[in-house]
């Protein structure tokens, strides 16, 4: 019997909603599986977790791996995404200490730390997993234009940056689409929405020539779904990564779009020469780059309010409602009935045609 996952969450220094995504959100989704989370910045300043992230009420934050063993972890999770996916010099020896007391290591970065000789050799020794979620999987190819014709319905998340909350979204849609009887289903295309899945490609550590083909394989093995949820990454004009986002938005040729926006993030995160574009201007490109290949609208905009007061976040809402004339809500904050009735009325989705589904 395979034994119950606990994950010990590594964020050295790093804790916080929009620099350690990958922890904040398997402890939203997976909560009962968190040990702990290693931080000793964060141990040391002796906030709660949830004030930290949102979420997280009675998780320990520990200091050292010694004092994580004693919640009996039985992996390591890097709990960061960070720019370019490098792994820090100063988390070698963390990783090394935690392999050596027998737990398996579940890594997001590009860095792939199974092919990492010093860890491969110590992990051989102690006859533990690395789980490299972002390898990519080998059977890849081109887009053959397979979906097309599909019964299937596709909503695809677009963002008008990357690290703003498309994740969580597509998340919190999927459950709102079963909940409300539809038969629904989650597409991870990154790291932390395939820990939490676990299924998915990780779309960024793709070769650029396949990106459309593998978005279009997800898809297509869930051909029988009645909806499905793509999950976006990046933004269509984003400075680093929007290559990896066109490239998604045209291999999963959606039915629809969900547009996803933090209403305080003035410049693209961590390129502050570069000024978001309002959003019905960012909108009207992603419809733009859809319209050769085929053609969608964007549906509702989802928000990230985290940090806002609630009056901040109602009146950030009623304001790109507004503007876009398009239902606007924070998932995590409102709830996401705006979210699941626009895909419902843009998908033509009746109540005649919601079937059960047995539970994941």
């Amino acid at each position: 019997m395979a034994r119950k996952r606990r994950m010990m969450i590594l964020t050295e220094g790093r804790l916080g909603i929009f620099t350690a995504k990958t922890a904040t959100c398997l402890v939203r989704y997976c909560a009962d599986e968190v040990a702990c989370i290693l931080d000793s910045k964060a141990a040391r300043a002796g906030k709660p977790l949830e004030e930290l992230i949102g979420v997280g009420a009675g998780l320990p934050i520990v200091s050292t791996v010694a004092e994580g063993l004693t919640h009996k972890p039985t992996q390591l999770v890097i709990g960061i995404a960070p720019v370019g996916g490098a792994l820090p010099a100063s988390w070698r020896k963390i990783i090394l200490q935690c392999i050596d007391a027998g737990m398996d290591v579940v890594s997001g970065l590009h860095h792939i730390l199974g092919e990492d000789e010093e860890f491969a050799k110590a992990a051989k020794r102690r006859k533990v997993r690395i789980w490299d979620v972002r390898e990519s999987p080998a059977d890849v190819s081109v887009a053959q234009d397979r979906l097309r014709d599909l019964p299937q319905r596709r909503i695809a998340l677009v963002g008008s940056d990357c690290n703003m909350g498309k994740m969580v979204t597509s998340v919190e849609l999927d459950r709102g689409l079963r909940a409300a009887g539809y038969d629904s289903e989650f597409i991870a295309t990154g790291q932390t929405g395939i820990m939490i899945a676990g299924s998915g490609i990780a779309i960024d550590h793709v070769i650029s020539d396949f990106v459309n083909g593998a978005i279009e394989q997800l898809c297509w093995e869930r051909r029988k779904r009645q909806v499905v949820i793509v999950e976006g990454q990046g933004s269509v004009y984003h400075p680093a990564y929007s290559g990896v986002t066109v490239g998604m938005l045209h291999g999963s040729m959606p039915h629809a779009i969900v547009y996803q926006h933090v209403p305080n993030r003035t410049h693209i995160y961590h390129y502050e020469k570069f000024p978001l574009m309002p959003v019905k201007a960012g909108i009207q490109l992603v419809e733009a780059l859809t319209a050769a290949i085929y053609p969608s609208k964007v549906i509702a905009v989802s928000l990230n309010t985290f940090g806002m007061t609630d009056a901040d976040a109602d009146r950030a809402a009623k304001k790109l409602e507004d503007e876009t004339g398009l239902p606007a809500e924070d998932p995590i904050r409102h709830g996401s009935a705006k979210l699941v009735r626009a895909a419902a009325d843009a998908l033509g989705l009746k109540p005649a045609q919601k079937r059960a589904r047995a539970s994941r």
